[in-house]
């Protein structure tokens, strides 16, 4: 069985507020600087690392999450603290992908997910599909193959009925949140949805709650 070195951390290299730093800029300064240590971010009760070697992301955790899907749950938090300490790590490489692409990957899904925040989406959110026909004739306006709904796309559409909340219908397809915030994304920036409610006492008013915490 592969074990690893307990490490003792001293005091941290770089530090602040996620407010303020984009976790996109801070990844890439890691990276261009080829780092060696370890990222942690807090938020409230909740507690993420990263481990970077030669400034690649080589592992990560957070919640349940290991590997690629813990990096990307941290995108979601727009709020809490970040701490680097530079040493040499000494864990199992469980990422495979060059953190440039993690970074790319991540930048995406963090704008997806601030528009979100920004039309206050959360489990409570009633939605809407357009009728079938209305969505084939939007689809036929545009450019042929500008648009193509995957199946997952379809799935949400027919359960968006105007009446079960965002939450009923996330359990129901059994979506992650990443999966979620994806779908949501292209189905309401190309108009298949109505917002028919948004409850005003909204997670994002200020900040600092997690994206619809009981999905999972």
């Amino acid at each position: 069985m592969e074990t690893t070195t307990p490490q003792v951390l001293t005091s941290p290299v770089l530090v602040g507020e996620l407010a303020e730093f984009n976790l996109v800029h801070i990844l890439q300064l890691l990276n261009e600087c080829n780092t060696n240590g370890v990222l942690q971010v807090k938020k409230g009760a909740l507690y993420g690392v990263m481990y970077f070697e030669h400034g690649q992301i080589i592992d990560a955790h957070v919640l349940t999450y290991d590997g690629e899907d813990a990096i990307y749950e941290i995108f979601l938090w727009l709020t809490g603290k970040f701490s680097f300490y530079s040493l040499s790590v000494q864990r199992p490489k469980t990422i495979k992908r060059p953190t440039e692409d993690l970074i790319l990957t991540g930048a995406r899904y963090d704008e997806r997910w601030r528009k979100l925040c920004k039309l206050g989406i959360n489990s409570r959110t009633i939605l809407k599909s357009k009728s079938d026909e209305e969505i084939a004739r939007m689809i036929a306006e545009e450019e042929e193959g500008t648009i193509h709904l995957a199946q997952a796309d379809q799935e949400f559409l027919h359960a968006a009925d105007g009446i079960k909340p965002l939450g009923e219908i996330a359990s129901q397809l059994g979506y992650n949140r990443r999966k979620l915030v994806t779908i949501l994304s292209f189905l309401l920036t190309n108009n298949f949805l109505d917002i028919i409610s948004v409850d005003t006492n909204t997670p994002f008013s200020d900040g600092t709650q997690a994206f619809m915490p009981e999905l999972d």
